[in-house]
């Protein structure tokens, strides 16, 4: 049961784009359980009118918008994430933040300090992970695994078509500036992650435009591959996942749930492990696994001459 007194209701999004409003801000308004406070952008004109879309009011400042709010979640490119996430724990505020946390991995272990040093919680919104069909799914891949052997292998296919007619995202700066797995990757090494662990070693290829195929060597031995865009032509996207071992051949099922659903659901885990003081699972210290593996990745194509080693937490 969570305690009341220390379980944050007041929520402030940073950021004014289409995912801040559509799904942090609308999942927000509608939550019973807390107040959606407003916005806070760099443009204050957008803050003002994503507030007047779906509640709150627009605030001008920052440290005025951090002021007013127990608990920020945040939709905005990562590297300017980063360094917001980090001012905001270190003022105390609890963290709901977006994939991936930062394109750096300085970047990112400085928010998983700035998280211990404001003795804040923090949550990462992998939508896949949120929704029932999906978090079902690999429950019951974990008892197969607890009874025949763990799983052996893995394909992930991850592309989006950011280029096809009225894609919310066509305009969006960092998607086009850095590697598409910088987008799509986070979403398939969500799954990844929680049936094989830890990547140690990897090695990467260059496809068509952003295309890229990874190739995954696991902690405990399992070896998985990943094939990443977000310029996947129309017709082409779509995202597909097959695991095997000792307990089979599995599919990765659809969700049918909403993201807002499991927005909602992310915000219940961030009150939580605020409340309790315990640490989520997919806190910023999970997030920056997942930085690790794609700057390694950026790392091996920069100098493909050999597998390149994943940073383990400092």
């Amino acid at each position: 049961m969570t305690d009341p007194v220390s379980t944050p209701t007041r929520f402030g999004v940073l950021g004014t784009g289409f995912w801040a409003r559509t799904c942090h801000g609308a999942a927000l308004a509608a939550h019973p359980d807390v107040e959606l406070v407003g916005f806070h952008g760099r443009d204050a004109g957008r803050a003002r009118a994503a507030a007047a879309e779906v509640g709150g009011r627009g605030f001008p400042d920052l440290d005025e918008f951090l002021a007013a709010v127990d608990a920020v979640t945040i939709a905005l490119p990562p590297d300017v994430q980063a360094p917001l996430a980090a001012r905001a724990a270190r003022a105390g505020k609890h963290l709901l933040v977006e994939k991936p946390l930062a394109l750096d991995l300085a970047a990112a272990d400085d928010v998983v300090a700035a998280a211990r040093e404001g003795g804040v919680a923090s949550v990462t919104y992998l939508t896949y992970l949120f929704q029932p069909d999906i978090t079902a799914w690999l429950e019951r891949m974990r008892s197969l695994a607890a009874e025949h052997g763990p799983w052996e292998g893995g394909v992930f296919r991850w592309a989006g078509t950011i280029d096809a007619p009225g894609n919310p995202y066509a305009g969006s700066r960092w998607r086009r500036e850095n590697l598409g797995a910088w987008d799509t990757g986070p979403h398939a090494l969500s799954i990844a992650h929680e049936l094989f662990g830890p990547v140690e070693r990897l090695v990467a290829g260059r496809g068509v435009r952003d295309a890229v195929t990874v190739a995954l060597e696991h902690a405990g031995g399992a070896g998985t591959s990943l094939s990443l865009t977000l310029t996947a032509p129309e017709g082409a996207g779509g995202s597909f996942a097959t695991i095997w071992g000792p307990g089979g051949r599995h599919d990765l099922p659809r969700f049918s749930g909403t993201p807002q659903e499991g927005f909602r659901r992310a915000v219940d885990r961030l009150r939580t492990a605020a409340a309790t003081g315990v640490a989520d699972p997919l806190d910023v210290a999970s997030a920056r696994a997942t930085v690790a593996v794609l700057a390694a990745v950026e790392e091996f194509l920069a100098r493909p001459d050999r597998a390149t080693a994943v940073r383990a937490q400092p």
